[in-house]
């Protein structure tokens, strides 16, 4: 076993830096509980499981504040928060698998493995970098944005702040250098209460000279209403009482010598002097720090675009009318058309026009209503008259009639609508989260009755959301223990019938369910945030799977894969997959990538460069399902394609129905005009394969040919080195 030391990087100015660390008694010391406000915020904030404060030591990372870990310390070789002490900006990693630095980190091969971090480093006033404060989670993440960085690094600030009033309290105030020359304001008190000293920054804090404040009563820094308090209280010390307060720190309200009030910390320690009992504080004015966290708390609970509350600060306000009256009415609204804007006239156009509507919406509702807006073009609004079914069914009727005029925005005029879902507490749900998602559901009813209009929740759709809740806490399961399986259903050449390629098909071997098919989940997966990490998991798998077969001797040309919308969301299909390409030594020729025209109007054409250069290289790039959406032609003009799949349900009846003749006949040749390929899935039969291909249909598949099946399968059936002839 080498027991050498293990190497991490090390800052230039790594000697000054744990000297200044000396300094702050932090290091070889347990986690403390003052943190744990700061940590449980972020973690809500951010949703992850894991929050750590750490300091980076000599040769150990100590954990300060903590959620999700059980440990105080770890080595740190080991530490991510290591490589963030080594800049001034956070430091993020998507998926650590994946990162060079940290692939074979025994954090992230262990399982359950870490994939996702960010942190901030902790940064004093003097330029030290103390450590880090950082977020953590199992699951990677297609991204973490400019706004989320700069809530981490505010995090940051906060605690660095924290640590440096900490180390500025614990020096000894007795040192009359230092008392004149700290920001904290010293002083000390007879057991009368009368002042006895009063150092420079407490005249400067509170407005008395030095000569003004000696011998006056403590409580003239305390507002008039807190004074009778401080007597009785100064008088059960007298008489030999304790306090609950001596060698604590708390915050308190200060009274300055002009009237106004600010927020201070303030520390007080009690001694046996040569005159009787003595008392003695360092006062620390916290007004900036307040500020600070005010305006942390506001970013976290309001939208930045329209200034409504966001879903954090309207869940709390939630919570607050349970709390209070027991009742809660919420309204959750999504606009119906807003897609298109977004589409047609651009994302300031959609922004702008956010905002028009949180105006519009904010003239309708009531004095007592809060408004806020939870996600893209989702509002929601609670309603001040508890939980009235009849005045939360008035409500969303006045809110879809604010939508019967257009908007006008930057010249035009647009006409978008609403869909409403209501859930009434305690009707329905007993806490916020459970009457969020039950308003939920009755939007998505809404929704799905054509829109614009509104429904209440009722008991048939919790039904539905348990066992939605359910299945997604199982596919959480089925990543984490590697449930995945691909099969692989072959592609031939019509013309001679020779293989040429298989198309990779998602299956989920499930403990106790067996063999599931995407029908059964592929609907709540392209929904669920695993989905971008299954997307990635099924090209490299694809990639690996080919090249293993070409190893064995097998002649496959190519395999494609299905992509998740999540993917193309992430901007990181291309590293994906020219990584994958280059793990296992293919030509980009060797892949294809199937889309589906929904994904591709859902996305504009910056989103869909990712796809324009991975075409540029070489990758195949499939039209799936062609024909069954309503703008595929005008898709066809701004889309880097290979080749055209026509949708299995113009093939079944292809050799009865004119139809269906006339359409694959029109798309071939249109395919062909524009240089693609033209492949028909859902061949059954010879009949259908000698049709589609007298139509100008190039490649085929189905059952014909082969039924999905598993690698091991697929090669015994198709792996000899010779050219294969599928079909009859």
């Amino acid at each position: 076993m080498d027991h050498s030391p293990a190497v991490f990087p090390i800052p230039s100015d790594e000697e000054d830096r744990l000297a200044c660390l000396g300094s702050y008694d932090v290091l070889g010391t347990a986690p403390e509980p003052e943190y744990d406000r700061i940590i449980n915020l972020a973690a809500d904030i951010f949703d992850v499981p894991i929050c750590v404060i750490s300091i980076i030591g000599a040769e150990e990372q100590w954990l300060k504040g903590r959620l999700g870990l059980d440990a105080e310390k770890t080595p740190r070789h080991v530490s991510f928060c290591t490589h963030t002490i080594l800049t001034d900006e956070p430091l993020v990693i998507l998926d650590a698998s994946k990162d060079d630095r940290f692939r074979e980190n025994p954090s992230v091969t262990e399982d359950p493995g870490m994939k996702f971090y960010a942190g901030a480093p902790l940064i004093n006033s003097e330029g030290v970098r103390l450590g880090a404060f950082c977020v953590v989670d199992y699951v990677a993440r297609p991204a973490f944005g400019e706004l989320e960085q700069r809530l981490l690094a505010k995090f940051a600030s906060i605690v660095s702040s924290i640590l440096d009033a900490r180390r500025t309290v614990r020096k000894d105030f007795a040192i009359s250098s230092f008392a004149e020359a700290t920001g904290l304001a010293l002083l000390t008190a007879d057991v009368s209460g009368n002042i006895t000293f009063w150092n420079e920054a407490a005249c400067h804090m509170f407005g008395y000279g030095r000569t003004e404040a000696l011998g006056q009563p403590l409580d003239i820094i305390m507002p008039d209403r807190f004074r009778a308090g401080h007597r009785t209280k100064l008088a059960r010390l007298a008489a030999g009482g304790t306090s609950s307060l001596s060698g604590k720190s708390v915050e308190v309200i200060a009274a300055h010598r002009d009237g106004h009030e600010f927020p201070a910390e303030l520390a007080i320690s009690i001694w046996q002097g040569r005159a009787g009992l003595e008392f003695g504080a360092h006062i620390q004015d916290i007004t900036i720090r307040r500020a600070r966290e005010a305006e942390l708390h506001h970013l976290a609970h309001h939208d930045d675009m329209t200034g409504l509350l966001n879903r954090i600060g309207f869940r709390i306000c939630i919570e607050e009318a349970l709390r209070n009256d027991g009742a809660a009415t919420v309204l959750l609204l999504d606009l119906d058309g807003f897609k298109s804007v977004n589409d047609t006239l651009g994302h300031s156009v959609g922004d702008a026009l956010l905002q028009t509507v949180a105006v519009r919406m904010a003239a309708r509702v009531q004095g007592g209503d809060t408004l806020g807006r939870i996600g893209g073009d989702e509002f929601a609004l609670l309603v001040s008259s508890g939980g009235d079914l009849l005045a939360a069914g008035a409500m969303a009727q006045r809110l879809l009639d604010a939508f019967a005029e257009p908007f006008q925005v930057a010249g035009h005029d647009l006409q978008i609508g609403t869909s409403i879902g209501i859930a009434v507490a305690p009707l329905h749900a007993s806490e916020s989260d459970e009457l969020l998602i039950r308003a939920d559901l009755a939007l998505l009813r809404a929704k799905n009755a054509g829109g614009r209009t509104y429904r209440v929740f009722d008991a048939g759709m919790g039904n539905q959301l348990a066992a939605r809740r359910a299945f997604k806490d199982e596919l959480r399961q089925a990543c984490i223990n590697h449930q995945w399986e691909l099969f692989y259903q072959p592609q031939v050449c019509l013309a001679n019938r020779r293989l040429i390629g298989t198309e990779a098909l998602l299956r989920w071997r499930h403990p106790t369910r067996g063999l599931l098919l995407p029908g059964a989940f592929l609907p709540v997966l392209e929904t669920h945030l695993l989905a971008y990490e299954v997307g990635s998991r099924v090209i490299d798998e694809a990639c690996r799977q080919l090249a293993e077969w070409r190893d064995e001797g097998s002649e496959v040309d190519r395999v494609s894969v299905n992509l998740f919308a999540a993917q193309l969301r992430a901007g990181t299909l291309e590293a994906v997959v020219t990584n994958a390409l280059e793990r296992y030594g293919l030509e980009p020729s060797s892949l294809e990538l199937e889309v589906t025209e929904t994904i591709v109007l859902g996305h504009d054409d910056g989103t869909l460069d990712q796809l324009r250069k991975l075409y540029g290289i070489g990758v195949g790039i499939s039209f799936d399902d062609f024909g069954t959406g309503f703008a595929s032609l005008s898709s066809l003009k701004r889309f880097p394609l290979t080749k055209l799949k026509i949708d299995r349900s113009f093939v079944e009846d292809v050799c009865q129905e004119p139809h269906s003749m006339a359409i694959v006949r029109a798309v071939a040749a249109m395919g062909h005009c524009l240089g693609l390929k033209i492949i028909a899935e859902g061949i059954e039969t010879p009949e259908q394969a000698s049709a589609v291909a007298g139509l100008g249909c190039d490649e085929g598949q189905g059952y014909l040919y082969g039924r999905p099946m598993d690698a091991l399968t697929f090669a015994a059936m198709y792996g000899e080195k010779q050219y294969r002839r599928l079909g009859r």
